[in-house]
């Protein structure tokens, strides 16, 4: 990317980071630990300011769809018509709500709108706007909630759970993982700039293991892999890689010797049950799946809480079809991503960026629901980044089909 942001993309920056933070206020309470009605309205007014100040901004591109959309569209308009099918077959609200919303509202916003909007500094608008959406969850989580005297074995910072911490965690370090490579790939930065993103990258991990949350960990090292490759193609970074990684370990090791309990959160990751007790929802969503679904209260009535899997979640509300088609978006996502990443790295120094997100985010989904009427904001990021692919793909292409 060349050239500084215009006032129009630092407000969008902006908007989009409350649109992210706000989505993610939602972690702040579960079954067990309700959220505050008063941080339930602020994230609805967060959420409803950003998405009408984005519709206001895009108001010449509501309406204007691709004229050969990417089979990619074309799988997400089936789930998310299956998805209101679901809903009126269950006679479900909910689900007839949420399938309106996967159907128009996310093609409309986050597939065509918001990418055009953002233009050609798309990928690092996102990146930007995930890491200042998230950073101010771990701050607070240190500030109000030190994880020096947490007295419980997970660390929960400001969220209702440890997982959500973790996931929080893994959001900002996949922000970080995309600014190393591009740093890397723009071969421009001072050496400050990446020392910086490193310590950051440190604290993500070191949440992340605090708050013992494991699907967090594998997506963790699912995006190093990526950074490591491309570092590998370029020898003469080497050098300053290792020193990098030789200061990491040093206060890994100072770290950790003058704080014993962390490799007691590191032996409970390796003891964990590898599912958890996951399995049981699991198996049994798999023995009473329908069709079309069981409807929105299904694990809630059935288990009290929420299925810890993408696919499962879908699977047991929205049912067969669903899931199905929905297996199949994740395959196209992660080809269509790679595909853009090989196609438009020499263009842009972010354009890794739509891989490491879909990376992070169905890896997430492993272990956790990240589908549900507006999501966290992983969810947002992987949206986008599709969207920016959809929009790559078709320059200049659109229609007024109003």
């Amino acid at each position: 990317m060349r050239g500084k942001f215009s006032r129009q993309q630092t407000i969008i920056v902006i908007l989009l980071a409350l649109l992210l933070g706000g989505s993610s206020l939602l972690g702040l309470g579960n079954a067990d630990s309700p959220i505050d009605p008063a941080v339930s309205r602020l994230r609805y007014i967060l959420i409803g300011t950003s998405l009408l100040s984005f519709l206001l901004m895009s108001r010449r591109y509501v309406g204007h769809f691709p004229i050969n959309p990417p089979p990619l569209v074309f799988v997400w308009y089936l789930f998310g018509f299956t998805a209101c099918l679901s809903g009126y077959a269950n006679e479900d609200l909910t689900m007839m709500r949420d399938g309106l919303w996967f159907l128009v509202g996310i093609p409309l916003i986050f597939f065509y709108a918001l990418p055009k909007l953002m233009n050609t500094s798309a990928n690092l608008i996102i990146v930007l706007a995930t890491l200042l959406g998230t950073l101010p969850y771990i701050i607070a989580s240190f500030l109000l909630n030190p994880f020096w005297q947490f007295q419980d074995n997970l660390y929960r910072g400001v969220f209702a759970n440890a997982n959500q911490l973790g996931s929080s965690a893994l959001t900002m370090s996949a922000s970080v993982f995309i600014l190393l490579i591009g740093a890397f790939s723009a071969r421009k930065n001072k050496l400050s700039h990446i020392l910086l993103l490193n310590f950051i990258l440190f604290c993500s991990l070191l949440v992340i293991l605090l708050a013992n949350s494991r699907t967090s960990l594998i997506a963790f090292f699912a995006m190093f892999s990526i950074l490591i490759n491309k570092i590998l193609r370029n020898p003469k970074y080497l050098g300053i890689i290792f020193i990098i990684a030789t200061i990491v370990i040093a206060l890994f090791l100072i770290f950790s010797t003058q704080n014993p309990w962390l490799w007691e959160q590191i032996a409970q990751i390796q003891n964990k049950d590898s599912v958890s007790g996951r399995d049981y929802i699991w198996n049994q969503t798999l023995t009473e799946m329908q069709l079309l679904g069981n409807g929105s209260d299904y694990f809630e009535l059935n288990f009290g809480l929420g299925a810890h899997n993408t696919i499962i979640d879908i699977l047991g509300i929205n049912g067969i079809i669903a899931a199905l088609l929905m297996v199949c978006f994740a395959i196209a996502s992660f080809c269509y991503a790679f595909l853009y990443f090989k196609k438009y790295a020499k263009q842009d120094s972010y354009a890794i960026a739509p891989l490491v997100i879909t990376t992070s985010f169905w890896v997430l989904s492993m272990g956790e629901g990240m589908f549900g009427s507006f999501g966290t904001g992983i969810t947002i990021a992987y949206l986008l980044s599709i969207g920016v692919i959809i929009t790559k793909s078709n320059p200049g292409k659109y229609q007024n089909k109003y």
